[in-house]
């Protein structure tokens, strides 16, 4: 019970980032994190821009095909995501860990997105066409900035999810190389939990802080 005699929190963090390999795991999911809710949002904003203003052939069924994907418990998609990825190849990849980091916020973000160009007024996109701007230069010069905010907002939710992601990233990797941060966490506490505790709570500290800096 006496008080501490030296602050060795310098010595766990490198200790939890080098030998429990915290590290690794770290720039894995920085990496999907920013790269997935990035190409998520930009997917979901081209599915959005087509049904709101290409007027696609039954635009509000193919809406509500891709928004079912919320429907579900994300459980449900364990063991046929599983079977897939070793037929595929996929599994225990980094590849296949950032084409499920990208699909599985598609249909959030195509529902904020849709939403959100249904408000965009129709006068400044007329405008726009007579002004000669074509299609895809009315989807990159005129919905996009009018869309910073739920963009924003949908990047700081969708990253913080996938950073916070422990199911599937055991599910779907088993190597300390493609697993993301909650899984290399989970790994050290199981392996220094009973003879390094410091360490263990100096590994969530520093899985905490990118979190907190995003936001």
């Amino acid at each position: 019970w006496a008080l501490p005699k030296q602050i060795a929190l310098k010595e766990n963090l490198l200790f939890a980032w080098n030998t429990g390999r915290l590290g690794i795991s770290f720039g894995r999911s920085l990496m999907y994190a920013s790269v997935g809710a990035g190409m998520a949002i930009v997917l979901a904003s081209l599915a959005g821009y087509s049904l709101v203003q290409l007027r696609v052939w039954s635009a509000f069924f193919w809406f509500l095909l891709i928004y079912s994907g919320t429907i579900f418990p994300f459980q449900m998609y364990l063991l046929p995501l599983f079977f897939m990825y070793q037929k595929t190849n996929l599994y225990d990849t980094m590849t296949g860990m950032l084409l499920f980091y990208t699909a599985i916020p598609i249909p959030f973000c195509l529902f904020v997105l849709r939403n959100h160009f249904t408000t965009i007024s129709s006068e400044i996109i007329e405008a726009a066409k007579m002004d000669g701007l074509s299609t895809f230069g009315i989807y990159l010069r005129m919905y996009m900035p009018l869309s910073v905010a739920p963009i924003a907002a949908l990047f700081l939710f969708q990253f913080t999810w996938i950073w916070n992601d422990l199911l599937f990233g055991i599910t779907l990797a088993k190597s300390a190389d493609v697993r993301p941060v909650m899984a290399g966490l989970a790994s050290l506490r199981v392996t220094y939990s009973a003879d390094n505790t410091p360490s263990v709570l100096a590994g969530a500290l520093l899985a905490t802080l990118p979190t907190l800096l995003i936001f």
